[in-house]
Parts: C-alpha cells; structure tokens; sequence
C-alpha cells in the first residue's frame, strides 16, 4: 500500500516519535502502533486511514472505536 504524502518535517518528526519509519512501515504492510500486519480493513475509510497513520485495524478499532 502506498502512504499518503506529508511534508518531510511530519514525516521526521513521526520517525523520530515512534521509533520507525511511517512510509516503510506501510509499504511493508505493519503497523505503525503495534508492529503487527496491517492486511486486513473493514472498509474503504479504515484502509485509506492506515496510508495517514499506518494503524492496523485492530489499533484504529481501539483508538476510535
């Protein structure tokens, strides 16, 4: 999957705060929160949601319910 693109200054700061690269870790289909696989989505919205914050399902299911 392909992430969205965000100014190199987010994608610095994301890097440096989570300890790992966001456009990586979305191309290598893993998720930014949990390390897990990031393959499954329930629809549309929670797939294009994981190119902005490379959340798998089951973290943007705990974070927004």
């Amino acid at each position: 999957m392909n992430p969205t693109d965000k100014s190199p200054m987010i994608d610095a700061f994301i890097s440096s705060f989570m300890g790992k690269d966001r456009k990586d870790t979305i191309e290598s289909s893993k998720c930014m929160t949990c390390s897990g696989d990031a393959l499954y989505f329930k629809d549309e919205l929670s797939r294009r949601e994981y190119t902005i914050s490379g959340m798998c399902q089951t973290c943007q299911d705990n974070i927004w319910g």
